[in-house]
């Protein structure tokens, strides 16, 4: 029996001991190539070779792992205190960090970007109109109220930054009854601009976000319902203003101030205050957890993050959503930022220019706005970005203006889209006039008129083809050539009875 180990020499500890009959180890008293040591004679240069064969195995996952790391990669934020997280470049749609954004939860006070962003749409043309509330509108309200009553007169801008500035529910009811003749048909509506939108996974039951069993999202649907709301400047002015006062009303004789529910943007919380956020949405239910949704704009780029799931604490401790909100944007000013890869007016490429009847006729493509990136700082824009132009008609043809669009410059980094531009020309270029004419005349040779033109000569060819073909087999055949007999006989009759008569 023939044994073999690995094991250390300094220290003769043995790793791994195996032992192989002397007919596979060994060969006419010899041995064989697959022992790797004989305990008989104190191992030998096979056992080296294996301890450093064995070494770079094991570290041979570790160096492939970052081989592969993609150039640019960042290292992740930490989001483990809150259920779902997304962080995104509202600029140009770059993804930075997304957490569980598919998972299905309660989407609690997020219901009312959905809420105000309609709502703005709706009734952006009627802010200083008089409103006079109405039992309907106030039915069944629960929550956060600032306790309107029926028979009280607003206006419609006290009700918008009451709902959407204060949070208060009342207002929100009334809104929609106001947009829309019932809070059924918002509701409605919510749930149609919700799928035109993209949020396939949102339903909503309610305006307010009170919880409700059926009512559910995601956190990639409220990015995408954040963005289209971010578009609207009503909505942004009106969820990023740190506080409003309503005038007394025929039912209130004093004013109300309400504040910014969102604390990032509060006066009075310095734990959260981010002076960059504007926006947008911020509150908890019991079943949804905190949700927090901002806008951060910082050193010429847009941001939105948005938390859900956050853990409730009591009064007076750190609210967790809040507090990953400013660290995953802190972790964003850190790791990214814009790059510009064309200064205004720089020249991009020169191209050739058609029609002009010279061969010689050459185009600078210019950046009128130049192009700028939002990237990882340590990414390489030169082996990291990728560049593609795409012009207008596939090439360029004359007359061309100078300032004329001819096409896009589009960047890519990671596969994704992360930036476009305008490329223009800087000079004029005159059509030849012999070239416009034969491009006429080819035009002309695509056009329907044309086509139709040749369907109906073909047809008219095809027709007087038959016609010929028809006479020729008439008179080509037996039948022909007997009746041309008959009339040659005929013929000669008449002939010879005329000089008969002679």
């Amino acid at each position: 029996m023939i044994s073999w180990n690995i094991c250390d020499r300094s220290r003769n500890f043995p790793i791994w001991t195996h032992c192989v009959p002397p007919s596979r180890g060994t060969r006419n008293g010899r041995r064989s190539w697959c022992c790797l040591h004989d305990s008989r004679d104190g191992g030998g240069p096979v056992r080296r070779w294996l301890c450093v064969l064995l070494c770079v195995l094991l570290c041979l996952p570790v160096s492939v792992g970052l081989f592969l790391q993609p150039a640019g990669a960042v290292s992740q934020p930490d989001a483990s205190d809150v259920r779902a997280a997304y962080l995104a470049c509202l600029d140009n749609g770059q993804v930075l960090f997304e957490q569980n954004t598919d998972l299905t939860l309660y989407p609690a006070s997020t219901v009312k970007i959905m809420t105000g962003y309609l709502a703005c749409r709706l009734l952006g043309d009627r802010l200083g109109e008089s409103v006079t509330l109405t039992d309907a509108m106030l039915a069944g309200v629960s929550g956060r109220s600032l306790r309107l009553a029926a028979g009280e007169e607003l206006t419609v801008r006290d009700l918008l930054y009451a709902s959407l500035c204060g949070g208060y529910n009342d207002a929100t009811a009334a809104l929609a009854v106001l947009a829309s003749g019932s809070v059924a048909e918002f509701v409605s509506l919510m749930n149609r601009e919700a799928e035109r939108l993209g949020a396939n996974g949102t339903r909503f039951t309610n305006p307010t976000g009170l919880h409700e069993d059926g009512m559910v999202t995601t956190a990639r649907d409220i990015a995408a319902i954040a963005r289209a709301a971010w578009g609207n400047d009503l909505f942004m002015r009106t969820v990023s203003a740190t506080s409003y006062t309503i005038p007394a009303t025929n039912v209130s004789s004093e004013e109300r101030t309400v504040y910014n529910r969102n604390l990032l943007l509060s006066d009075s919380s310095q734990n959260y205050r981010n002076g960059y956020c504007r926006g947008m949405s911020a509150g908890m239910t019991d079943e949804g957890g905190w949700c927090v949704v901002t806008v951060y704009e910082r050193d010429g780029s847009s941001l939105l993050c948005l938390v859900m799931g956050g853990a409730d604490v009591p009064n007076g401790e750190i609210i967790p959503a809040y507090t990953r909100v400013n660290a995953l944007l802190a972790w964003a000013r850190q790791n990214y930022g814009y790059r510009q890869l064309y200064a205004p007016g720089a020249v991009y490429k020169v191209v050739p220019v058609g029609m002009t009847g010279l061969s010689s006729s050459r185009a600078k493509l210019v950046l009128p706005d130049g192009l700028s990136v939002y990237l990882p700082k340590d990414a390489e824009a030169s082996a990291d970005l990728t560049e593609s132009l795409i012009l207008t008609g596939g090439s360029l043809e004359a007359p061309l203006t100078a300032g004329d669009t001819v096409g896009t410059l589009t960047v890519r980094f990671g596969g994704e889209v992360i930036a476009s531009a305008p490329v223009a020309v800087t000079e004029d270029f005159a059509v030849s006039g012999f070239l416009a004419r034969m491009q006429s005349f080819k035009h002309y040779l695509g056009s329907r008129a044309f086509l139709a033109s040749l369907a109906c000569f073909a047809l008219l060819l095809a027709l007087y083809i038959g016609l010929v073909r028809k006479r020729r087999g008439r008179y080509g055949s037996r039948r022909g050539r007997l009746y041309r007999r008959i009339l040659r006989t005929r013929r000669a009759r008449r002939t010879a009875s005329t000089r008969y008569r002679k």
